[in-house]
């Protein structure tokens, strides 16, 4: 695979504290992440609320303390869209980046409006932290340089919507992509089928 890929840590425990996701089932420059301590993958969890195209989540995310203190967040995710492909053709560059043997992009279009007092941080929405497929867990590869990259929006303000795009390299096949917040806590998964 070319340039556009580069690995994430695997989140290894739920962190104390902060407020999960919780799903509605309506349909209608930022800084390095933290990563968690631990070594050891933890068991997936059933109980995280699995995000649907159509669908949106109200999700919370925990402050963190980074160079930049990052307030507590709150807002509503809708699923715009999710392709599984093994090229990825760019409309602004026109390049094309093509899957290694054996993995394969995964890129999800979503919108986010600010429900919270404060700029809401988008970066635990631009790369997912794990990959469950078959009972093994990895870190998904990050997938930059997408035309509309989510990761090049600027955080929303209070009220404000934002919409954009991010992917992840996963190993071939289906799985579930689960996103948490800077502390490590789980916010959604999406179910991705291939």
């Amino acid at each position: 695979m070319k340039r556009k890929i580069a690995s994430i840590a695997v989140v290894a425990a739920l962190a104390v504290g902060g407020v999960a996701a919780c799903g509605d089932g309506d349909s209608s420059n930022h800084s390095t992440p933290k990563t968690p301590n631990s070594s050891t993958p933890r068991v997936p969890s059933p109980s995280i609320p699995r995000l649907a195209i159509g669908q949106t989540l109200h999700i919370s995310t925990s402050p963190a303390q980074m160079a930049r203190p990052i307030p507590a967040g709150a807002a509503d995710v809708a699923l715009l869209n999710l392709d599984v492909t093994m090229t990825y053709r760019s409309k602004d560059t026109r390049t094309v980046d093509k899957a290694d043997p054996g993995e394969q992009f995964v890129i999800w279009t979503i919108k986010v409006t600010n429900t919270g007092p404060d700029e809401f941080d988008l970066y635990p929405l631009t790369a997912a932290q794990r990959w469950t497929s078959g009972g093994q867990v990895t870190a998904p590869g990050l997938f930059l340089g997408l035309d509309d990259d989510l990761g090049g929006k600027p955080d929303p303000r209070p009220g404000e919507t934002v919409t954009g795009s991010s992917g992840a390299v996963v190993p071939e096949g289906s799985g579930v992509l689960e996103f948490s917040d800077r502390q490590g806590v789980p916010m959604f998964a999406v179910v991705v089928s291939k």
